[in-house]
């Protein structure tokens, strides 16, 4: 077995369980007469995974090459559910999640994809990926809070997303050094070429 890159959660043996668990007796053939193709639907269904090509080789021997999928930020849930950069769900443990940002919402029928390239484009930013700790979406609103800053932070749309990031970004920079603006409470970006402040 062989993995495209090194296996954050898995290992031979639960591979092995997950096969044994998930394959119904009728795809418990022989290798001479099993379908490969069969094989790898059933095991791209697992949502942990991002893809799984199966290989048999002449001398008989079964090669699974698995890509797994990368956590982009951490739902807010229970039991904990990450997403990738698609927007699929799945479980994944991590020693620490504090790394992903938490992403909130209230809709039950939200679709994942949208948010995620909205995170994915934050975290593209090398000050943001360090500073994101949480996204929000209330009302078709997305809404950030950082780690080193007290005010939250009204994103908008996820439009102009890089125009949006500029302006944050300057604004955390003359907060850093003009003790006047350390008293805002919150700063909208969503209006352009301007950040809007208030202390409430």
């Amino acid at each position: 077995m062989s993995y495209s890159n090194s296996p954050r959660f898995l290992n031979d043996s639960i591979v092995n369980k997950l096969l044994t668990q998930n394959l119904l007796s009728k795809y418990s053939l022989q290798k001479d007469s099993l379908d490969l193709n069969i094989l790898e639907n059933k095991m791209n269904k697992i949502p942990e995974f991002k893809n799984v090509e199966i290989f048999l080789f002449p001398e008989g021997e079964l090669t699974f090459q698995i890509t797994e999928r990368k956590p982009l930020f951490k739902l807010n849930s229970n039991p904990s559910l990450y997403s990738d950069v698609n927007g699929i769900l799945f479980k994944f443990n991590s020693s620490d999640s504090s790394k992903f940002p938490l992403f909130k919402t209230i809709s039950s029928t939200h679709s994942f994809e949208t948010s995620a390239y909205v995170i994915k484009n934050l975290k593209k930013d090398p000050f943001l990926s360090g500073e994101l700790h949480k996204v929000e979406l209330i009302k078709d609103e997305y809404q950030l809070k950082l780690k080193s800053f007290d005010f939250n932070i009204i994103f908008g749309s996820p439009k102009r997303i890089k125009e949006k990031i500029k302006k944050l970004k300057v604004f955390c920079a003359f907060q850093k050094v003009q003790d006047s603006l350390t008293n805002y409470k919150k700063i909208n970006l969503s209006y352009i070429n301007q950040v809007v402040a208030t202390m409430y």
